[in-house]
């Protein structure tokens, strides 16, 4: 056989071998990534109309080899904790090691119930180093959150095109097998002017430019002034969270039932869940404990998936033409009438004035 013709075999077997490997590893993210897609949609979505809570937790990076040693089965007992909860999802901001210990603890927990939950890698809120999603997916987690324009306010369905950086990144969490989660940032403003119609053209545009319908959608939505109490809500339809599970971040500190009430304020707007961002534990700036962190977290997605279970109930039970404030006064006072509660003339307090009343944890 003649050199020409021997070299020429080599390079086409070699072409060959490449566009197979090619070929293997798109079957493979492929593959990962309806897996990935399944887990999340399946978490998020909510069939029963219940909503789904997920906190956000920050992981801050330990500064010596004893730190993360301690770390290491904190963030173990903290995953286990979350997920007993019966959190819906984790949103993790923190570094690579922090992602695979907690990715790795979930693992673990395959067969089990609780099962796993799925990882989000989110660093949107805390400002931290962005993770690359080749890394992300080596470590177990299941989406990334990518913030559209780089998290600043959205002003115009207008700015949404194919040509958008942040297309490219979708792309490549793809790639690697990983869900990329838009995260869209709007203003009071343009919120409380957003009708059903205007949000799912918003969504629309969104799909179209990914050139797919993302897993999920994040509204965030940044209040008019730091006095403001409560940020206006978006209209979204049903038909688009039955097919786009659609997540509202809430940003409110907890007490005195902040939590439960904007849970309650998203899902009449219409939303299907909530992110928890890391702004609701008190005194998060100051970077608590983890040990910390997942009492709280425990105990307020355990308080607000009780809570929300027996408003729900209740409101089914009293959808009828009757004020539930003027059935529920009638029916103290003929408790009080009725001489159950002793003379209604007697005072008497059971709160420790000088102790303070409790209101509430969420």
């Amino acid at each position: 056989m003649p050199k020409f013709s021997q070299k020429f075999s080599i390079a086409l077997l070699c072409c060959l071998c490449l566009s197979a490997q090619r070929s293997q590893a798109l079957s493979l993210s492929n593959e990962a990534a309806s897996l990935t897609r399944g887990r999340i949609f399946e978490s998020l979505a909510s069939p029963s109309g219940k909503l789904t809570v997920s906190p956000e937790i920050v992981i801050p990076d330990p500064s010596d080899p004893t730190a993360i040693l301690l770390q290491t089965d904190a963030i173990n007992t903290l995953s286990g904790r979350i997920r007993t909860a019966k959190g819906n999802s984790a949103w993790i901001s923190g570094g690579i090691s922090a992602i695979r210990t907690f990715c790795a603890e979930q693992k673990r927990a395959s067969g089990n119930f609780p099962g796993p939950l799925p990882v989000i890698y989110c660093s949107s809120s805390t400002g931290g180093s962005t993770l690359q999603s080749e890394e992300l997916a080596e470590a177990g987690a299941s989406g990334v959150v990518i913030p559209l324009f780089e998290g600043k306010e959205l002003e115009s369905v207008d700015q949404i095109s194919s040509d958008n950086d942040w297309v490219s990144a979708f792309e490549d969490a793809w790639k690697c097998g990983i869900q990329p989660i838009p995260e869209i940032t709007i203003g009071d403003a343009v919120a409380e002017k957003m009708s059903e119609e205007d949000t799912e053209k918003l969504v629309r545009a969104v799909a179209n430019a990914a050139g797919t319908d993302p897993v999920t959608v994040l509204f965030t939505i940044n209040p008019a002034d730091d006095d403001q109490k409560q940020v206006s809500l978006p209209e979204i339809p049903e038909s688009l969270g039955k097919t786009i599970p659609i997540m509202g971040s809430i940003r409110v500190t907890a007490g005195e039932n902040r939590l439960g009430m904007e849970s309650n304020r998203f899902k009449e707007a219409g939303f299907t869940g909530v992110v928890l961002r890391s702004d609701c534990v008190p005194g998060f700036r100051m970077n608590p404990d983890l040990e910390t962190v997942g009492l709280f977290w425990s105990a307020c997605i355990g308080d607000l998936k009780s809570t929300r279970s027996k408003n729900f109930q209740f409101n089914s039970r009293n959808n009828m033409e009757k004020s539930a404030s003027v059935e529920w006064a009638k029916y103290q006072q003929g408790v009080i009438e009725s001489g159950a509660l002793g003379d209604p003339n007697d005072s008497y307090s059971v709160v420790d004035q000088s102790a303070g009343e409790y209101k509430g944890f969420a």
